[in-house]
């Protein structure tokens, strides 16, 4: 005897959505459970065990979103989400500063707990299991459309709040670098809104130009870690400043490596950071034209003072104008010699780094303090000629 051949078409299409709404119906009653089995899977997977979200927190939204879920699949016409719950939680969690990864994680838990809990109901009518089998996709499909309404509204809250964190530094830095005084009260208050205290100790930093540029960058990256870096715009360029921390220096390297730029380190309070961020800003006018890497004030000082040298009436170039008396040749090896004892100090040193003999560099030394009166052994003669050689306004072309 032949077989008939299934029924198919409308009647079976329609038995099979009755079938489906009766399933959903029934899981739609037991929430309270789901959400317990969803608790339960988060607790499993560790997601939020660091996360600062309460149990009864968690509860609720739990309740909200599978009922809002279950909903949705009963009626694939009604609205998404009428009452906005999937932006209300993505906004909430941004605010309670969650982490992006763990919550997606944890809002697609939804679809396990649902599909659970369908096949459960399923197993005793015949024929159910294979009717949810074909809606598995529908399932998904409203998960997964759920999932993305939470995380675009925990990006966009997120994105916001940086917003208004960057507005609220700015405005406390605009105090803390105005100009006067600044009564303890105030600066309290700044520091607090820093998250800092005001007797830590600070790293100082300024950059011009190109350095600024490198430095803005490389602080938008590391700002993302536990670094507490602050940045304010200067003449030309920006000045970075951060608590010391006992990091061994890490965090400053990965900042300024490879830039030309000038550090003022372990600065006493908050309230002298503004006066160390113009001092570094000043002496980064005055790095030389080929730096490529930070300095700090001991490497600065001689173009400091050569700096205020200038502004007497030229006397550095009168400490020097003996060596007009010399041709133009030897006065760059009496320059060069003199540059290379105040680095090494030391004739032995001296003569292996210009590759002559130690008679020679003597020879040199003596004939420089003949022209310029300057006796390079003598400590307070050496000051006054590592200033003069430094690089100023008066000597374009020293470095």
């Amino acid at each position: 005897m032949d077989t008939a051949p299934p029924v198919t078409g409308h009647a079976t299409d329609a038995a099979d959505e009755a079938v489906w709404l009766r399933l959903v119906a029934r899981v739609r009653s037991r929430v309270p459970d789901l959400a317990e089995h969803f608790l339960r899977l988060l607790d499993d997977g560790g997601h939020y065990r660091a996360e600062p979200v309460t149990a009864p927190d968690l509860r609720e939204t739990a309740e909200e979103a599978l009922a809002l879920l279950l909903d949705r699949l009963a009626d694939p016409g009604r609205p998404a989400d009428p009452a906005g719950q999937a932006e209300r939680l993505g906004r909430r969690r941004a605010r309670q500063g969650v982490d992006p990864d763990n919550l997606v994680r944890a809002v697609r838990l939804d679809f396990p707990v649902v599909w659970s809990a369908l096949l459960a109901e399923a197993a005793g009518e015949p024929g159910a299991v294979e009717v949810a089998a074909r809606r598995a996709d529908r399932l998904w499909a409203v998960v997964d459309a759920y999932v993305r309404r939470v995380h675009v509204a925990f990006l966009s809250e997120r994105a916001l709040l940086a917003e208004q964190h960057r507005d609220e530094r700015r405005q406390l830095l605009d105090v803390l670098f105005a100009a006067g005084p600044r009564p303890p009260e105030v600066l309290a208050r700044v520091a607090a809104g820093l998250r800092v205290a005001a007797g830590d100790t600070f790293d100082v930093c300024a950059g011009l130009g190109d350095a600024a540029a490198t430095l803005r960058g490389r602080a938008a990256r590391l700002d993302g870690g536990p670094t507490g870096l602050f940045l304010r715009d200067a003449e030309l360029g920006v000045v970075v400043f951060r608590p010391a921390a006992p990091d061994d220096g890490r965090v400053l390297a990965r900042l300024t490596d490879g830039v030309a730029c000038v550090i003022i380190p372990a600065v006493g309070g908050l309230a002298a950071v503004p006066a160390a961020a113009s001092a570094a800003v000043a002496m980064a006018h005055l790095l030389p034209g080929d730096a490529a890497r930070p300095h700090d004030p001991h490497d600065m000082w001689p173009r400091v003072a050569r700096a205020a040298l200038d502004e007497h009436g030229g006397l550095p170039a009168r400490v020097l104008a003996g060596l007009a008396a010399a041709p133009p040749e030897e006065t760059a090896v009496l320059r060069a010699t003199a540059r290379a004892w105040l680095e090494h100090g030391s004739v032995t040193r001296v003569a292996s780094a210009l590759y002559c003999h130690r008679n020679t560099v003597l020879n040199r030394m003596r004939r420089f303090r003949a022209l310029t009166g300057l006796d390079l052994t003598r400590p307070r003669d050496a000051a006054l000629c590592l200033v003069v050689l430094s690089a100023g306004r008066t000597d374009p072309g020293d470095r």
